[in-house]
């Protein structure tokens, strides 16, 4: 009994903690090798502490580019998306990656997509 109460007070305690990170829009330091491109958007997601929105099908086998240096979120994900056909932006309160082809966005939905 004790140990289910431990795991369940963990579990409880754990989600808002992981949930309230401060997505950063200040520049940071940066040193990405080539890497596939799921894996360059789960780094991006931790470094800069924002939630990545992103269809996996969209990312296949892609790979981004090395990218280091002192760079703002925005300089990030432009160098690492750079000539991938993918297209990011910041929306609300998070990022999101699609295909420049793809036009499935709600109009009021981008009405909150943020001018930085």
């Amino acid at each position: 009994m004790y140990l289910r109460s431990v795991g369940l007070f963990v579990i409880l305690f754990s989600a808002p903690v992981s949930a309230s990170a401060e997505c950063k829009q200040s520049p940071f330091s940066l040193k990405l090798p080539t890497q596939r491109m799921d894996e360059r958007l789960q780094n991006l997601a931790h470094q800069t502490g924002c939630f990545v929105e992103v269809d996996p099908a969209l990312l296949g086998t892609m790979k981004a580019p090395a990218v280091s240096g002192v760079l703002t979120p925005r300089q990030a994900f432009s160098r690492s998306l750079k000539r991938s056909g993918l297209r990011y932006r910041f929306v609300k309160d998070h990022w999101k990656i699609t295909s420049q082809s793809q036009t499935t966005d709600h109009p009021i939905h981008d009405s909150f997509v943020q001018p930085w």
